[in-house]
């Protein structure tokens, strides 16, 4: 049931002006058919390829909508934001676009090899606490007493339209689809493309997938309000950690997703080490997420055509090479 306290956002309509503003700088992502996948379900199963986006997420989306929108003027008073790395990437990449750059904040836990690969892009990096939630609310904190401009990686709804985009390229390259599988952390992903795939169609069935070690959409949905909560490590890392309490990505979440599949860690591996055996793909564990809730979910969708979201491929190598040895 969609929180009442929170304004319904047009998700359509953010979307739609979101591919206009974009159209010069993102390219469609493609779709790869899974024959294993397709065979679990009895069906028809599609991935839908984001980790080829630029920045290797689709993390890109929803910051280059946003970089975009803003003036000159407010470009000139510093762009911040916090980030576990794929949204840093997208921030940098599209501030590199307006010929400016952005401050990062990332958090002490933040994995050494995605540490260094920013690093290596040449962001203005700042270390501030323990956990994601720490940088993020320090990020936010530093803008509104310096006068910068925060960006949030999902509680924006130029945000939320640019993420969507992606669920609008899916509409157009599978426009008969019955089912769709997203990764969910800040919900912007889900919200959006979720949002645009029902307007297209409102008996398309929309999952988000989230890891059981950092249940916050779930919690949220489940309860009615975000909620703050303890959250453990998970290889799902750029979908942990809590939210902005005041987030926007609830009601959409709430309207359009019929519910949030949790996986373990064990289940995420599993699909990670899947979609290498099965299609050679590198992804992180996020991407697998979507793949992993499908197979959980198989049961209700015999016969259907569905799409899962890959939507990243930052793993760290030490990661990779323990999960596939």
């Amino acid at each position: 049931m969609t929180n009442e306290n929170q304004k319904q956002l047009n998700v359509p309509q953010l979307v739609l002006e979101a591919a206009e503003r974009c159209r010069d700088h993102l390219s469609p992502t493609p779709l790869e058919y899974s024959m294993y996948l397709s065979e679990q379900i009895d069906g028809e199963v599609w991935l839908k390829l984001d980790s080829m986006q630029r920045t290797s997420s689709f993390k890109f989306r929803g910051a280059l909508n946003k970089i975009l929108s803003l003036t000159e003027e407010e470009l000139e008073q510093g762009v911040v934001t916090a980030s576990t790395g794929n949204y840093a990437l997208a921030i940098a990449e599209a501030v590199r676009i307006r010929n400016h750059r952005a401050t990062i904040y990332v958090a002490e836990n933040l994995d050494p090899s995605r540490l260094e690969l920013l690093r290596a892009h040449g962001l203005d990096l700042v270390i501030f606490g323990e956990g994601a939630w720490d940088a993020e609310k320090e990020a936010r904190r530093v803008a509104e007493e310096e006068g910068r401009i925060y960006v949030s990686p999902y509680n924006d709804p130029i945000v939320v339209g640019g993420q969507g985009t992606c669920g609008y390229e899916i509409s157009r390259q599978l426009p008969d689809l019955d089912a769709a599988f997203f990764a969910c952390g800040g919900g912007g992903l889900l919200g959006g493309s979720a949002g645009w795939l029902k307007s297209r169609n409102p008996d398309v069935e929309a999952f988000g997938v989230s890891p059981e070690n950092s249940p916050v959409m779930y919690e949220s949905m489940r309860t009615g309000e975000i909620i703050e909560m303890e959250t453990s490590a998970t290889l799902a890392d750029t979908c942990a950690g809590n939210m902005d309490l005041d987030s926007i990505t609830l009601e959409p979440c709430q309207r359009f997703a019929e519910e949030i599949v949790l996986l373990s860690e064990t289940e995420i591996e599993a699909s990670i080490r899947l979609l290498f055996e099965r299609h050679r793909l590198v992804v992180e564990g996020s991407a697998a997420l979507s793949v992993g809730g499908l197979l959980k979910r198989k049961d209700r969708l015999k016969g259907k055509k569905v799409v899962a979201v890959i939507c990243g491929r930052n793993i760290d190598l030490e990661v990779f090479k323990r999960i596939i040895p």
